[in-house]
């Protein structure tokens, strides 16, 4: 980060620098990274449950008129209905290619610095939610570990 400079020509340390500077000079790198990850596993936790949170809201919608006496063909139409929205979605909202969660990680961690889009916070969480709440098989938690990735990709500043 760059100071900024005042009307007299001297520099003024911006609000990150004195906040690095405390860090440097009053938490050790251990206590850093035990913060950090004490943050990730908290997001990692509401992430997860937002997740189960959108999955169990579209199946209750989806099925709130069903009797479970009788055969409902209509479980064999669902999943093909959440995989065409989520295409949908992917195509017109998203417009870029969200892949799969932990290739997309690895990926960004060999040739990107470990930076991600930040729509990837947002986009493969609301996709995989559509498609498992409809019935379709995908694996939810790799769209919680892509969401972490995304914030644990800290501001060069700050890394350890």
């Amino acid at each position: 980060m760059e100071a900024s400079i005042t009307d007299n020509g001297n520099t003024k340390p911006t609000m990150m620098d004195m906040v690095l500077e405390w860090r440097d000079k009053h938490i050790t790198d251990r206590q850093m990274t035990i913060i950090l990850a004490l943050f990730i596993g908290f997001f990692a936790s509401v992430a997860a449950f937002i997740l189960h949170f959108i999955i169990k809201e579209i199946q209750v919608l989806l099925t709130a008129g069903f009797t479970t006496v009788t055969y409902n063909w209509l479980y064999l139409v669902f999943p093909v209905i959440g995989i065409f929205l989520t295409s949908l979605f992917v195509r017109y909202v998203v417009k870029d290619n969200i892949s799969h969660g932990i290739t997309r990680i690895l990926y960004a961690i060999s040739s990107k610095r470990s930076r991600l889009k930040p729509h990837n916070c947002w986009t493969s969480v609301i996709a995989s939610a559509i498609t498992i709440g409809f019935g379709g098989s995908v694996g939810a938690l790799a769209h919680v570990h892509k969401l972490l990735s995304r914030l644990g990709a800290l501001p060069e500043p700050v890394r350890l």
